[in-house]
């Protein structure tokens, strides 16, 4: 845990995101560099999955860890990276080169954000209306599995892959 500005080697690449995205900026990257230092920030675990696995996933009776191809710890040695999990970025400093986490700060040299995309949430009002799931990751599909546990009818909104294969 940094609990004090860490520094960063010049040229040092920081990534935040964890998706296919952020995983394969640092497979390209490894192919020119394979010595640059890489430190990845995100707020999930760190592993590695297929996300497209997710709308099979509840056919197939598969629980979120099941998805799992290589942990964080595989991908940080498979990749050779510094990898900060369950870190919340706060703010982003462009002048300074700083980024401010729920674990500290951090200096970066040059920073890729590879985020992904969040769902668009609807305006639902209502006395369930903070019950709504969204399924967009792996902890959302790890909760919607928990969630409708024992249920017997289940509400889905939206036409995009996951949901018409849910």
């Amino acid at each position: 845990i940094l609990n004090q500005v860490a520094t960063s080697t010049p040229g040092a690449i920081t990534i935040i995101g964890s998706g296919l995205a952020g995983y394969t900026v640092i497979r390209e990257i490894r192919k020119l560099d394979k010595a640059i230092p890489i430190t990845l920030i995100t707020k999930v675990p760190g592993y590695f999955y297929s996300k497209p696995m997710l709308s099979t996933a509840l056919a197939s009776k598969k629980e979120a860890v099941q998805l799992i191809s290589t942990p964080s710890d595989g991908m940080a040695s498979q990749l050779d990276i510094n990898i900060m999990a369950e870190t919340e970025v706060h703010a982003i400093h462009v002048a300074t080169q700083q980024i401010d986490t729920d674990k500290g700060s951090i200096s970066y040299g040059k920073l890729v954000l590879a985020l992904g995309a969040d769902q668009i949430r609807l305006p639902i009002q209502g006395s369930a209306a903070g019950e709504v799931l969204t399924v967009n990751d792996l902890e959302d599909y790890k909760n919607f599995r928990q969630q409708i546990q024992g249920k017997k009818r289940v509400a889905i909104l939206g036409a995009g892959l996951i949901g018409c294969e849910f």
